[in-house]
């Protein structure tokens, strides 16, 4: 059974995924949610705290919890966002156990039955391929995965949805790979392509857990980085 803070962390959660909380909004008070949930403060302060420490709100003087501007905060969002107008295919689901070479490339263990998918992601338009991406899934956390739910709703939404495991963090490598591979270059079908560039990484739970090793290869004309620079 969930924490008590866990619980409260969800709720929260979902209030700003669904957007019933808007960014620069606040989020319901601790008194409104010991009364809620019928908790002591120390469960919500836990809660509050985490989301504080994911940079999803900042507290604020007189006001509350805030929820932060999305190019603010860590939350991963979905490439339906960061490209409105295209549309993913999911493709080559199946099952594989992890070798030496597959543990050193993606972290998951030697032994670890993991799921592995085909993406390719296309402008609706002009039916331009815009990344194609390959990622390799543990298969005790996505339970009856199917390229069904894949391709009408996302794998980011399977997380939320269908397992008990929360998105915290991610940890990449961006770079350029100079490459004239075919089946690469027949994907993108486009021959005048000298490279891609390359989003490599792993997505992590809040309790740690590796919950996707995935390799990205941008048309180098799609690839644009906002992002915040932190000092500490």
């Amino acid at each position: 059974m969930n924490k008590k803070w866990e619980i409260v962390f969800d709720y929260l959660m979902h209030l700003i995924r669904e957007n019933k909380v808007q960014p620069g909004e606040v989020l319901p008070s601790q008194n409104m949610l010991k009364t809620k949930f019928k908790y002591s403060e120390q469960p919500i302060r836990i809660a509050f705290n985490k989301l504080i420490e994911l940079q999803i709100v900042k507290p604020v003087n007189g006001k509350g919890y805030v929820v932060q501007e999305k190019i603010k905060n860590n939350l991963l969002f979905s490439f339906r966002e960061l490209f409105p107008n295209s549309i993913n295919k999911y493709y080559e689901l199946k099952e594989i156990k992890v070798d030496e070479s597959l543990a050193k490339k993606t972290n998951f263990y030697v032994g670890t039955d993991v799921c592995f998918f085909k993406c390719v992601r296309k402008d609706k338009d002009t039916n331009e391929v815009i990344l194609y991406q390959e990622s390799y899934v543990p298969k005790s956390i996505y339970k009856n995965l199917t390229l069904n739910y894949l391709n009408e709703n996302g794998l980011m939404k399977f997380v939320e949805s269908e397992t008990p495991s929360k998105v915290s963090h991610s940890s990449k490598k961006i770079y350029f790979e100079d490459t004239r591979e075919n089946e690469l270059l027949h994907i993108f079908n486009d021959d005048s392509l000298n490279g891609f560039i390359v989003d490599e990484g792993n997505v992590y739970g809040i309790f740690g857990e590796l919950l996707e090793y995935r390799l990205s290869r941008y048309k180098p004309k799609f690839f644009k980085w906002d992002f915040i620079e932190w000092r500490k």
